[in-house]
């Protein structure tokens, strides 16, 4: 109670305030103007004043009223640079206007503790306690409208409005649910009435009636639920607040009422989804989709084109790129119809729900060039959304599967898909033939059939095993080959054909799919290289050379990705014709674009890295016995990537040094590709270590994983010191110690007990061969330091060295006796004085670095 007294009586102290300030600004106003020499329409100024420059007035739209302008510096007022402004943001303003969000609030506040007061207190009965409410508001109401005519429009003035409207919810409120006064019927159309008409004050009043007005409209049909289930009416009128939302955007802008209105329109979408609505869903969002588009501008038929000044125009900023307001918008209501399709699935009146909004979207990308994505996005989402809908966990708990389609589905699907297929090309056509052509609506004319081709194959069973479809799909492919093929020997440049090229190739891709699926798919799609690259040659259209990239692209990233993508099985050495086909696909391609330096080097750069994935599979194949992907990541796993990935780096480092346009990619890959390779040999000398991994190593000696594990990256790690950047040299020497140390000390231990583990007993013998190998280790260290000038190095041996001096005395000299202790102690000895004197002559001859 404290907090509402003090929060009122803040918000009448902002009121006269504001009021006051408002009147010394008209008079600054008027002195201005007289300095200026110009009149403003008002009297005499009563005191001269200084001469202010004025601040330049943001441009507005014609329709938009002076006094609703956003945030419009006053002309007196020195304002802030703009970047100071920017960062401000929305708590420098919410702590600028929080007594008038405060004020209005406590307003509100006061008239519903009235009614609660006259509920304690017995003064009133039920119907006299709701009226006088009622009255308070309205006579709120009117005073807000009464001060606002007297001295202009004012915030105070619109937060005293919002205050009248909260208090006539409350009122309606306690009407329904305290004393049954009104049906729910009553009452939702009065408390409709009050958010409509503040939505419509606010064109008056200001943005922050406006606020109010669209949060009450929008739980308007929460607060009087009758428990009945209606979801569709509460749809309806949300789309009709929507609607006056959007009208009423057109005069009063704000950011947060756009985003607010969008906000709770898609509420309501959430809310249906926890009922059954089965074909009005679709029909919303596609209604809200044509409201988001055609009211701000009004554009009904959506046969206009893009204006600045619309709402939806207004910019946003987003991942550090502006976009427009409708633009994002759009983006959401599209995800949001494609959760629905995957929320609802597949039903008998799918096609009546859902292809409104691709008419809608088609039809808004027709005349509006920032819009013009859209129909693909929603293609897309469609895809995907139909796609997951279809996926359901294995009862194994192996991952997800796909579930076909019933019979009477499957049948139905059909239809669908060919109806939406025919609807896009439709809309497509239409575009080219308006606006002429455009290669993201020639795009979706030729792709898009294909790809609800394959979305049936997928979901429709009976369909995977089908020659009938495989030759379907050829056969269209073939059709689009040929029509490509008459284009180009009209015009080489002719875009259309670009499309046609690939709506073959990717039907030719499909029948592979169908009939040869997994592995044969890969070596189908690298084949198709080889043709692009003769059609590159004969043809010389500039866009095939993206084309061969995109494809590229697709088979490389298939064949690295291959352990998460698919599995296959370990009884075909599917390996050696699926990797090794596709490398020599590629490598043809290069060969037959020698002509073309720059894909030439792009295909090449494929071909080592396809010739290196190669090798790593075939390495899999005879080490797993033919179980190639592994799902568990160990030693020998590591191993193999530690390696093959340094290799990997060493020959993108190589590219990039003979590469006239590419050197920055080949550059960046092999360093990433570096990184994973020393991870990958971190985690074998650390995690992965048999020492404690309990990882079985063969009982063989040295020719086990230990050599793979920890022998080979040693000399990986001298190869990239010696031919990778100078940057990594360090580093790499660094590794190639500690880790050739570590290989010596595992091969001891392997050699001493055949087996590595840390639980095994050590004998005399065992330390003594530690001790012997370290020793020797040390002096090559010292030795090779002081030629070559490596201080680093020199200071390595001379570390192991003192660890080696440590171990004898501590450890090793513990269990000798006689004349053993004697022999070894001499020795050390003679070892110390040896080492001592090459320490003079090259300790003191300061190493360089």
């Amino acid at each position: 109670m404290i907090l509402v007294v003090a929060g009122a009586i803040l918000g009448w102290v902002a009121f006269f305030r504001v009021r006051d300030l408002s009147r010394q600004l008209d008079v600054l106003r008027r002195e201005l103007a007289e300095a200026r020499g110009d009149t403003l329409g008002e009297g005499p100024s009563t005191a001269p004043g200084p001469a202010v420059v004025p601040a330049p007035a943001p441009a507005m739209p014609p329709d938009v009223p002076p006094d609703q302008a956003p945030d419009a510096p006053s002309p007196l007022i020195p304002t802030a640079p703009p970047a100071a402004r920017a960062g401000s943001g929305l708590l420098a303003r919410l702590a600028a206007s929080w007594m008038l969000w405060l004020g209005g609030l406590c307003v509100g506040l006061a008239g519903i503790f009235m009614v609660k007061y006259s509920i304690d207190a017995g003064l009133l009965g039920p119907g006299a306690r709701v009226a006088l409410a009622m009255a308070t508001g309205l006579g709120l109401h009117g005073a807000a409208e009464w001060l606002r005519r007297r001295s202009g429009a004012d915030p105070s003035f619109a937060a005293l409005a919002g205050g009248a409207s909260i208090t006539l919810y409350g009122a309606v409120l306690a009407g329904l649910h305290l004393y049954g006064l009104f049906e729910p019927r009553l009452a939702f159309a009065l408390l409709a009435i009050v958010s409509l008409a503040t939505m419509g004050l606010a064109l008056a009043q200001g943005p922050f009636l406006a606020a109010i007005g669209i949060l009450g409209a929008y739980v308007v049909p929460i607060l009087v639920s009758d428990n009945s289930g209606n979801i569709v009416a509460a749809m309806v009128f949300s789309l009709l607040v929507s609607a006056a939302g959007l009208l009423l955007l057109r005069h009063v802008y704000r950011p947060w009422l756009w985003w607010g209105l969008v906000a709770g329109a898609l509420g309501w979408l959430a809310i249906s989804l926890t009922s059954r609505v089965e074909v009005f869903r679709g029909i919303y969002l596609a209604l809200l989709a044509w409201g988001l588009v055609a009211l701000p501008a009004g554009d009904w038929l959506l046969a206009r084109g893009e204006g600045d000044g619309e709402p939806g125009a207004r910019r946003h900023t987003l991942f550090g790129r502006p976009w427009r307001a409708d633009q994002l918008a759009l983006a959401l209501v599209v995800l949001a119809w494609g959760w629905a399709i995957q929320s609802q699935g597949f039903s008998a009146g799918a096609l009546v729900q859902w292809l409104p909004m691709v008419v809608v979207l088609g039809l808004a990308a027709r005349c509006r060039e920032s819009l013009a994505w859209l129909p693909w996005l929603g293609l897309g989402v469609q895809w995907l959304a139909w796609l997951s809908s279809a996926l359901h966990g294995d009862p194994a708990g192996s991952g997800y599967q796909l579930r076909a389609l019933t019979d009477w589905q499957a049948r139905g699907f059909m239809e669908f898909a060919a109806a939406m297929s025919m609807t896009q090309l439709a809309l497509a056509l239409l575009h080219l033939r308006t606006r002429g052509f455009d290669h993201r609506q020639m795009a979706l004319a030729c792709l898009a059939p294909l790809l609800w081709l394959a979305l049936a194959y997928l979901l429709v069973s009976g369909l995977a095993l089908s020659l009938w479809w495989s030759v379907a799909a050829l056969l269209a492919g073939l059709g689009y080959g040929l029509v490509a093929g008459l284009r180009v020997q009209r015009s080489a440049s002719d875009g259309a054909a670009l499309w046609f090229f690939l709506g073959g190739h990717f039907a030719y891709s499909l029948a592979a799919a169908i009939q040869f699926r997994e592995a044969g798919l890969t070596l189908a799609l690298a084949a198709q290289l080889v043709s692009l690259a003769w059609l590159r040659q004969r043809y010389p259209l500039p866009w095939l050379d993206r084309v061969i990239k995109g494809v590229l692209a697709l088979v490389v990233a298939r064949l690295t990705l291959n352990p998460w993508l698919a599995t296959y099985p370990a009884d075909v050495h599917w390996s050696l014709w699926t990797y090794g086909g596709a490398t020599l696909c590629c490598l043809l391609a290069a060969w037959l674009s020698r002509r073309d330096a720059g894909l030439r080097r792009w295909l090449e750069a494929a071909g080592l890295h396809l010739l290196v994935l190669t090798l790593g599979a075939e390495v899999r194949y005879w080490l797993y016995d033919g179980a190639i992907f592994q799902r568990h990541y160990g030693l020998t796993e590591a191993a193999i990537n530690a390696s093959l990935w340094t290799a990997m780096a060493l020959t993108y480092h190589h590219r990039a040094r003979h590469s006239t346009g590419l050197e920055g990619f080949y550059r960046g890959c092999s360093r990433i590709l570096l990184v994973l390779g020393a991870g990958s040999y971190a985690l074998a000398a650390t995690t992965l270590n048999p020492l404690w991994s309990g990882e079985a190593v063969a009982p063989t000696p040295v020719i086990n994983v230990l050599l793979l594990a920890y022998g080979l990256p040693v000399v990986m790690a001298l190869a990239v010191a010696l031919y990778h950047e100078g940057r990594w040299r360090p580093a790499a020497l660094a590794t190639a110690g500690a880790g050739l140390l570590l290989f010596a000390t595992l091969e001891i231990r392997h050699l001493w007990q055949g087996a590595v583990a840390l639980h095994l007993p050590t004998g005399n013998g065992e330390l003594y061969s530690y001790s012997a190998v370290w020793l020797l280790l040390a002096v090559a260290a010292l030795i090779a330091g002081g030629l070559w000038r490596w201080r680093g190095l020199y200071r390595a041996g001379m570390a192991l060295l003192a660890v080696v001096i440590a171990k004898i005395f501590l450890v090793d000299m513990a269990g000798l006796a006689g004349l053993l202790r004697v022999a070894s102690f001499m020795g050390l000895g003679l070892a110390l004085l040896g080492l001592a004197w090459l320490h003079r002559r090259f300790g003191g001859a300061a190493p360089g670095a």
